[in-house]
């Protein structure tokens, strides 16, 4: 039995607003992209360049050597990226077909949050600067009036808020866990 639900980051809880393209437009050339890049899998193109696709994650993604810094001086966490996403696609296979235009759920999980069971605590952990939406907590808080749910905004932490302020969010989840014992 699940004794505390811990959402991290929580990814396709909102629905997709009717005006979403009103409030961020999205330029012509990225839905032209879009459209043709449709039938491939996010990270195909990484696959494609075979063994150049370690340099490629070095120069696209440098903000991963400097975020791991504190742990490694060399480039692990690029090859350990680089290896974890050129391996069978199940994951992002999954994660497209989960998904409408643009980055939105097919199937938002708020609309199935009032079917959980109301005696499982929630906790939501969010980074203070990340590109997903914190007031999915607040929703989740109101969508179940009668049960625990507490959501968590870590400051100085974007997206990767485990890898952006790693003590901050381990002391978190330790708190957590150690309630629930």
């Amino acid at each position: 039995r699940v004794k505390h639900l811990i959402l991290v980051e929580p990814w396709g809880f909102p629905e997709r607003p009717d005006n979403a393209e009103h409030e961020r437009p999205i330029p012509m050339w990225i839905k032209a992209l879009g459209a043709i890049l449709s039938p491939f899998n996010p990270l195909a193109g990484l696959r494609i360049a075979g063994p150049f696709g370690l340099s490629l994650v070095q120069r696209l993604r440098p903000d991963f050597k400097r975020k791991y810094s504190s742990m490694f001086d060399d480039n692990t966490v690029a090859e350990y990226i680089y290896h974890c996403n050129v391996q069978s696609p199940s994951g992002e296979t999954a994660f497209k077909n989960m998904t409408i235009p643009y980055g939105w759920a097919k199937r938002p999980m708020l609309q199935r949050i009032p079917q959980m069971d109301r005696d499982i605590p929630i906790t939501v952990v969010y980074g203070a600067r990340s590109c997903i939406d914190g007031n999915s907590g607040s929703t989740v808080q109101s969508l179940r009036p009668n049960s625990y749910v507490k959501t968590i905004a870590i400051l100085g932490a974007g997206h990767y808020v485990y890898a952006d302020q790693p003590e901050d969010f381990n002391q978190k989840v330790k708190d957590i866990c150690n309630s629930v014992d």
